[in-house]
């Protein structure tokens, strides 16, 4: 039997990742003037859990973790990020830039303990996917409200800004979602997942993000082939999927028109230009750094010192980036924050091959 103290630590995760995941803070549901409220409450609920978790025994940080295979290449990730700061020419900035990187790095670390405990797992993918069924409920009456033809902009949740932002979280989850409705033996469980698969797609197809919507299928595709020995558990899903698609395509033609037609017309969609000018501006700074880059956490102050650029004044020091995860490292770290980025994901995929050749679902 757990300890009082063990079960109040538990609940002070459960309602961090629930905040954590809805980007709510400190402010009733539906809030209008997210301003007012505090968007790091979810920090608070992790804080308090570390001691208290820590003093009855329900977890060991000494103890490693499935995940230990991954501390070589995030260390070698580090000191890259660490040497382009020594050598920034904005340093300051990338000192602030390089301790929050290694303070999100001790959250992750603190997580994958957390996780080592299948209660407390199990507890946390629930929650996950409330939370994730809460956020979609709350886009799609936000689009419904607004009127689908409009193109979204902003919904006044505390921490998630703009429709980019929701379409990663709701990328970042979904494959997770739907894995998790595969492998999930308790019905209940599995049709929670699943469901909140569904609403994470609708709400992104219905934030006309083109990206956002061609990511979700790939990774749905993805793990239907990594399932394919499992398609009597997916098959029904994706039945149910794509008549509700052909329902919501059906009753608004314009919005399916829009995210088909414009993804690679120019002359109604900006970002393609917008992209090719960050690229080109980003290439331009790292050949100016190649070795060691301009500095973790400076794109957005140096981009805007580059003679001519046409830079969004609007995200000057606020998250203005290279609009492609390779080049930005590249650019911030130099050769070696890019080769310790691809040997990251180099050991992920071995692993994730690995347990799928080992059949484990």
């Amino acid at each position: 039997m757990q300890s009082d103290l063990a079960r109040f630590g538990g609940w002070c995760v459960v309602a961090g990742v629930f905040l954590l995941v809805t980007g709510d803070g400190l402010t009733t549901f539906g809030e209008p003037n997210p301003s007012a409220a505090w968007p790091w409450l979810y920090l608070v609920a992790f804080a308090v859990s570390l001691p208290v978790l820590m003093v009855s025994g329900r977890i060991n940080l000494r103890r490693p973790t499935r995940t230990a295979i991954l501390y070589p290449p995030l260390a070698a990730l580090l000191a890259a990020f660490a040497l382009s700061t020594m050598f920034s020419p904005e340093r300051t900035l990338s000192l602030r830039s390089l301790g929050c990187v290694v303070a999100i790095a001790g959250f992750c670390w603190y997580l994958t303990h957390l996780l080592e405990d299948e209660r407390l797992a199990d507890a946390v993918w629930i929650v996950t996917a409330i939370g994730m069924l809460y956020l979609s409920a709350r886009v799609i009456a936000w689009r419904i409200a607004e009127g689908l033809d409009q193109i979204p902009l902003h919904i006044p949740t505390v921490a998630w800004d703009g429709k980019l932002q929701l379409t990663w979280v709701f990328n970042l989850f979904a494959p997770f979602l739907f894995a998790r409705f595969i492998g999930e033996q308790r019905r209940w469980a599995s049709w929670l997942n699943g469901a909140a698969w569904i609403g994470a797609g609708a709400a992104n197809y219905l934030l006309l993000s083109r990206m956002g919507a061609l990511v979700f299928a790939v990774t749905t595709i993805a793990v239907c082939l990594a399932n394919l020995g499992y398609w009597k558990r997916w098959a029904w899903l994706m039945g149910v999927a794509a008549v509700g698609g052909a329902v919501m395509i059906a009753t608004n033609l314009r919005v399916f028109a829009f995210i088909t037609s414009t993804f690679f017309d120019r002359s109604r969609n900006p970002g393609i230009d917008l992209r090719q000018r960050v690229w080109g501006e980003a290439w331009h700074m790292f050949l100016a750094h190649p070795l060691f880059g301009i500095g973790v956490g400076t794109f957005d102050e140096v981009a805007y010192q580059m003679p001519g650029t046409r830079a969004d004044l609007d995200f000057h020091l606020h998250g203005w980036h290279a609009h492609n995860a390779l080049l930005h490292v590249l650019t911030e770290s130099g050769v070696p924050g890019l080769a310790a980025w691809l040997f990251l994901w180099f050991v992920v995929v071995r692993a994730l091959v690995g347990a799928w050749r080992s059949g484990g679902r």
